[in-house]
């Protein structure tokens, strides 16, 4: 059995604990995220911001911006149970978080665009452009965060929680492994920046193999067949 990592990142260790700003903004999503269990959660709140934050910097892009966009970006999931909410009308709530937070009044407009067009997809046809690097960034970390190993178990939190199958492969409807088909194989085709390009192709292949080997113990097909 693995043990665990004694070095690996705890939640306190991540950049924001030691920055006033991004903590104070983390605190407040704690109230909107604190009991997700759809992997939508501030542990997801927190990789996304460390992606972001990393990707800010290699690109120049606004660090603040950025980072308060990651944390907040989700609180659209929280506004009602299951039932679906379009980042959109998360806007006034995202701002009073914010706000509370004492975060700077000046760009608070650049945050709610990142956040108001974060789950906007080209396969689906993208009805609401990044209109900012900040923007792009905000799309390429939370992409990556539902791909690769994290984004596998993240989204059979998500087909548990919503009472669906974990697949379905004679029907049509939601499940676990339709994920992947319908939105998570796309991702790799949606990043914007060079550096979340490189990390979506690593992430890709592990996402690929696995549903690969899915579908091979699905169907008990590892073992051989009397012809």
């Amino acid at each position: 059995m693995p043990k665990s990592n004694p070095d690996a990142t705890s939640s306190d260790d991540y950049e924001f604990a030691d920055t006033p700003l991004f903590r104070a903004v983390a605190a407040e999503m704690e109230s909107w995220l604190g009991d997700d269990a759809s992997g939508h959660d501030m542990d997801h709140a927190r990789r996304v911001f460390d992606l972001a934050t990393r990707l800010a910097e290699i690109e120049g892009a606004d660090r603040e911006v950025v980072g308060a966009a990651a944390l907040t970006h989700d609180v659209h999931r929280a506004m009602n149970g299951t039932e679906a909410v379009h980042p959109e009308e998360s806007l006034p709530e995202v701002r009073t978080v914010l706000e509370r937070a004492g975060f700077p009044e000046a760009k608070i407009p650049a945050v709610l665009h990142c956040v108001e067009v974060h789950d906007e997809y080209d396969y689906r046809g993208v009805e609401r452009p990044a209109e900012s690097v900040e923007a792009e960034i905000l799309r390429d970390a939370d992409n990556l965060d539902a791909i690769g190993a994290v984004g596998i178990a993240r989204n059979f939190a998500f087909t548990g929680v919503y009472g669906n199958p974990l697949w379905d492969p004679d029907g049509d409807g939601p499940s676990g492994i339709g994920h992947c088909y319908d939105k998570l194989l796309e991702l790799e085709d949606e990043m914007h920046t060079d550096a979340a390009r490189e990390l979506a192709a690593d992430r890709h292949d592990f996402l690929t193999a696995f549903v690969e080997r899915f579908e091979r113990e699905w169907f008990g097909e590892e073992l051989p067949r009397d012809e």
